[in-house]
């Protein structure tokens, strides 16, 4: 009947707010990198879509709020929503950039070419491997680590491809994904091996730009998860490494005072910080989702539900001198196949290693953060333990 609202589960919604949230973060460093007004273009219709999943939220809140008591309880409801509308924001100034043709100091390309997650433009040649092969039938992300963004078909793009979205010789993907992946995946399209070789200076902006651009993707991934897995410790690592990210921006606007005495286009090096201002922007929001646990905030029981619905898991795993995934790469270890879990990142030191290659080797120390069944998740954090 016409005019009744039937909304989707809270869980449903968050995870779709997750996805266009991931999404949204791509495309805008993705439409810096490759300087695309037509990708910067498409963050508009992902801003409309983050909108209505926002709508859809307050709506629920609204619907099942009966008095103050029941109204406090769906803050935490009421604050992820407000997160997704920060980062839809944040992307989309980043976008406007591209849109208003400003001047984008090369640095910035620079700094999204040398991050650990890589994203790349390949233009699909004849290709037995991909050519009238479906996206499921190619299993890209569990086999090699990558994801693709987006499709451009002649003139048109088609983003968030679906599962049954065939490839075509001449075709060219946006993707993301460790560089070895990504390696992989442009010798199957026969398309040349990517050059992430910086071309212009300033190191020391490269270098903190890159981290703050991994680290922005990894805080929202992480938070979201939190949320939607019910996990303290990893709403935690967020806050560690929200901290951390604070430092770098700090960093990185006493470096780029320092350049500005050097550079003879500051009009040009201030999208620096108009970039790492968005970078931030996107990383408060992420922390304030994660916050929500943090606080110990009394949930609604729509919202408390819907964490409990979850047949996935995120969890962190500390990898003991004694445990037998030390020495042996992520592709020996094969832990998808062997436990439905794979690592969203690796925290070694003070390092974070955000989606790690599969040749990398886990080291004594390491902390695993990893996503994957219950069960699997609890496998893996007993063997990092040494207790297997």
């Amino acid at each position: 009947m016409a005019g009744i609202f039937k909304p989707k589960s809270v869980r449903e919604l968050l995870t779709e707010m997750k996805d266009v949230s991931d999404l949204t973060i791509d495309l805008a460093y993705a439409a810096l990198l490759f300087r695309s007004k037509e990708l910067a273009g498409h963050l508009h219709n992902l801003e409309e879509r983050m909108d209505g999943l926002m709508d859809n939220i307050r709506t629920i809140a609204a619907v099942v709020t009966r008095d103050v008591h029941e109204a406090r309880k769906i803050t935490g409801i009421l604050q992820v929503a407000s997160a997704g509308e920060a980062i839809s924001n944040a992307t989309g100034d980043m976008a406007d950039l591209i849109r208003a043709r400003m001047k984008i100091h090369p640095v910035v390309q620079d700094a999204l070419k040398i991050a650990d997650e890589k994203i790349s433009l390949i233009k699909i040649h004849r290709s037995p491997e991909l050519e009238n092969k479906k996206l499921s039938d190619l299993k890209l992300a569990s086999r090699i680590g990558v994801i693709i963004l987006a499709i451009k078909l002649g003139k048109k793009w088609i983003i968030r491809p679906s599962k049954d979205t065939e490839l075509q010789a001449g075709d060219s993907i946006v993707v993301k994904g460790p560089p070895d992946g990504i390696t992989i995946l442009r010798k199957m399209a026969n398309a040349g091996r990517e050059d992430w070789t910086p071309k212009h200076g300033l190191p020391t902006i490269r270098k903190g730009l890159a981290e703050m651009r991994d680290l922005s993707s990894l805080i929202v991934d992480m938070a979201y998860s939190s949320i939607l897995f019910g996990s303290y410790e990893i709403a935690e690592d967020v806050k560690e490494i929200n901290e951390k990210f604070k430092k770098l921006g700090q960093k990185l606007r006493l470096d780029v005072l320092k350049a500005a005495r050097k550079e003879r286009d500051t009009v040009r090096l201030s999208s620096v910080l108009n970039i790492s201002r968005s970078m931030e922007q996107i990383s408060d929001a992420g922390y304030s989702i994660a916050d929500i646990l943090l606080s110990k905030l009394e949930l609604h029981p729509v919202f408390a539900e819907a964490l409990e619905e979850a047949d996935e898991q995120i969890g962190r795993a500390d990898v003991k001198e004694n445990s037998e995934f030390v020495g042996k790469s992520l592709r020996e270890l094969n832990l998808w196949v062997v436990m439905g879990v794979y690592v969203l990142m690796i925290k070694r030191g003070q390092r974070y290693i955000f989606d790690p290659p599969r040749r990398t080797k886990i080291q004594a120390g390491d902390s695993l953060i990893v996503r994957g069944f219950r069960r699997g998740v609890q496998n893996v954090k007993k063997v990092a333990g040494g207790k297997r």
